[in-house]
């Protein structure tokens, strides 16, 4: 490989990784607890835990009392019949039974006890397994979340590909030659090689099912047109067990058992485990009973069947039989089954576990790399400043999730029980607590404390986790093992190898490792920065007797970007028009004559703000308003690409103002780059 090549596969390795690092170590440090999000649920409770074959539930008796309180009639009734404990999860859907009681117009979703019957809403049997499952793919985020994990995994794939093919000569040698006692920096580079490739294969496993399940509405699109823009026969396809049939009118017969129904359709394949219900048109003439499951993991890795009951025809057909593959549903299932590590059992998920810290590991120490090898005295102090400043403030965000998450088990295990919305609880108790951890590492600008503080307070919070479950629950490691709750166990020893592992990291760093970094060989005076900052810009603009002609341009292409939102947000509103011509009704819906209040501040938000921006950039230049700017162009970027995202989503028949949305994006972006610059520029003076 030619030096050109190299350098460009180098660098771009190198600038996605960084820009990714801290979005991807959340990602991959939440996912490695999600793999645990069932066992994690049942060791919040504390509960001993049972399991009752699914085919010997009364189903008959819960949809009994489920129809006495939602009234069923008409609804789409969708059950996950779970696999780890007595709790089974009841989806309802409204009911399309035009003659039913208003309560069955409401969609309801909930867990289910089938012993006891008790009913838990989605807020109150939240916790911190779910809480960390949805994390792993920022779901927190509204709307955008999703796509920004798959946006990262397709970046992680390109920082995989890059990365192995600049490494390619040296993988071998380093990894045979890794030695942690020599320079701090090839430390780095040997354990982000040599550990790289040990998890190279799931890590490309992940990039690849990420990008599948967070970015699917873009995979879609192609199908989309060979469907001739039939979405509902192109989802009919694609999940077959989630086709909905039109109401058409109530059945005056009894309704078939779904007891018997379950019984029989258990005499269809051997080794065969029910894993969700489906019951559609309840109570209607044409109602039909769906059972989807699939094959033990000893006999297929995907072997996915279901059972269909039609009330019309009387008859139980196999829909799907699990020892014939099907395209479309089966590679699903085989992504599914790679991405969540469902198979094989705790130990596959245990391994699964480990490669995800040794991922999260991998992206740290490209980081502190990167961090090592540009503080070098060569680099002014500024970019040096920079450099430091990224690796307090990206290892602060990511060290800081192993103690944050760890007092989040304890707080939990302590006082969960205490909160009717428990999901409120985790939101409000995590987020602020990762913020004060992340204030508190940041400023202290040291990542050998940050890594100290980190490390200490985990192991100590891990050791404890098992210490208080015993305590509050009385879930001894030695009780659960001797009652068979494997589920608790888990946990409990999971920690346990966390806080000890942490532990002994904790003792194993110490001030010779300190020494190594060039941080010490070659430190940064923060206290006497500012002034070497303003000395070294003295001494640039001495050497570089250069005229201001680029100030009044630049603050002009500003101005312009900035009327170009005005005039981007005016022709979008002018789309409304189109219904003059297009649509019969002229007239919102609630329309009294008057433009409302919402319209009015709709349009001084968007048009007005960008309007009056453009018009005070001609006369200030101060600081503060170059940061205002900058954030208001921020904010606004991120409701264009929103506003972008949602319309690609709900409008794909609109081209033409997605187009308009587009261009508003990327005029958002280029706003953006030069008030960046504008706010760096050093050399202009402030009118």
């Amino acid at each position: 490989m030619s030096n050109r090549n190299y350098n460009v596969f180098f660098n771009t390795h190198t600038v996605s990784g960084i820009v990714i690092s801290v979005v991807l170590y959340i990602i991959f440090f939440a996912g490695a607890f999600a793999l645990f999000k069932d066992e994690i649920g049942i060791w919040e409770e504390g509960k001993k835990s049972t399991y009752t074959n699914r085919k010997d539930i009364d189903y008959d008796k819960l949809l009994t009392t489920l129809n006495k309180d939602y009234d069923l009639s008409g609804r789409d009734v969708q059950i996950d019949l779970g696999k780890h404990e007595d709790k089974i999860y009841v989806y309802l859907l409204a009911s399309q039974d035009s003659t039913a009681t208003e309560k069955s117009k409401t969609a309801q979703f909930f867990s289910l006890d089938i012993h006891t019957e008790e009913r838990k809403e989605y807020h109150e049997y939240y916790g911190i397994g779910e809480f960390l499952y949805r994390l792993h793919f920022f779901h927190q985020i509204p709307v955008i979340g999703i796509y920004l994990a798959g946006f990262v995994a397709i970046f992680f794939l390109f920082a995989i590909i890059t990365g192995v093919i600049v490494h390619w000569k040296k993988i071998v040698s380093n990894f045979y030659a890794f030695n942690p006692k020599i320079a701090l920096k090839r430390v780095w580079t040997d354990a982000h090689t040599a550990l790289g490739i040990i998890g190279l294969p799931f890590q490309f496993i992940f990039a690849v099912t990420g990008a599948y399940f967070c970015l699917s509405v873009l995979v879609l699109l192609p199908a989309n047109f060979l469907y001739n823009g039939d979405q509902t026969k192109l989802l009919e396809d694609i999940r077959p067990e989630r086709k909905t049939y039109v109401w058409k009118e109530k059945t005056k017969e009894k309704l078939p058992l779904f007891n018997d129904f379950i019984q029989k359709s258990d005499t269809f394949w051997n080794e065969f485990e029910f894993t969700s219900a489906f019951i559609r048109n309840y109570g209607g003439t044409n109602m039909k009973y769906v059972l989807q499951g699939e094959l033990k993991d000893s006999e297929r890795f995907v072997g996915l069947g279901r059972v269909i009951f039609d009330m019309e025809t009387g008859f139980i057909k196999a829909d799907k039989n699990p020892e014939e593959l099907n395209y479309i549903e089966d590679t699903q299932r085989a992504l599914t089954r790679l991405h969540f590590g469902d198979f094989g059992g705790v130990f596959m998920k245990i391994l699964y576990f480990v490669l995800a810290l040794i991922t999260c590991f991998v992206i740290l120490s490209g980081v502190l790399i990167w961090v090592e090898a540009r503080n070098k005295k060569s680099m002014t102090l500024s970019q040096r400043l920079f450099t430091a400043n990224i690796g307090h403030i990206y290892l602060s965000i990511c060290l800081s999730m192993l103690p944050v998450t760890a007092i989040s088990f304890l707080f939990i295990k302590l006082f969960g029980a205490r909160f009717t919305n428990s999901q409120s609880a985790i939101y409000y108790f995590y987020f602020i607590l990762w913020i004060l951890m992340i204030l508190f590492m940041g400023f202290k600008r040291d990542n050998y404390k940050t890594n100290k503080i980190s490390l200490l307070l985990g192991g100590v919070t891990g050791i404890l986790i098992p210490i208080v479950n015993g305590i509050v629950s009385k879930q001894w490691i030695w009780t659960s093992f001797q009652e068979h709750q494997y589920d608790i166990l888990t946990i409990d020893m999971l920690w346990l190898s966390i806080g000890i592992i942490s532990l002994l990291a904790y003792t194993k760093i110490n001030e010779k490792v300190k020494a190594q970094s060039s941080f010490t060989k070659n430190p940064i005076d923060y206290k006497a920065a500012q002034l070497q900052l303003q000395e070294e810009e003295k001494l640039h603009q001495s050497k570089e007797q250069t005229i201001d002609k680029n100030f009044i341009a630049m603050r002009t292409k500003i101005i312009i970007l900035w009327l170009t939102m005005v005039i981007g947000f005016i022709i979008h509103h002018v789309y409304g028009i189109a219904n003059v011509y297009f649509q019969e009704s002229l007239v919102l819906e609630g329309a009294d004559g008057e433009i409302p209040g919402w319209a009015h501040q709709w349009r001084i938000i968007l048009e007005g703000m960008a309007f009056l921006f453009a018009i005070l950039t001609v006369e200030f230049a101060q600081k503060w308003f170059k940061w205002t700017s900058l954030i208001w162009a921020v904010l606004l970027g991120l409701f264009n690409i929103y506003h972008w995202i949602t319309a690609m989503i709900y409008e794909m028949s609109n081209v033409s103002e997605i187009l308009i949305l587009f261009l508003m994006v990327v005029a958002n972006i280029f706003l953006i780059k030069e008030i960046l610059y504008w706010k760096s520029n050093k050399n202009v003076a402030i009118k």
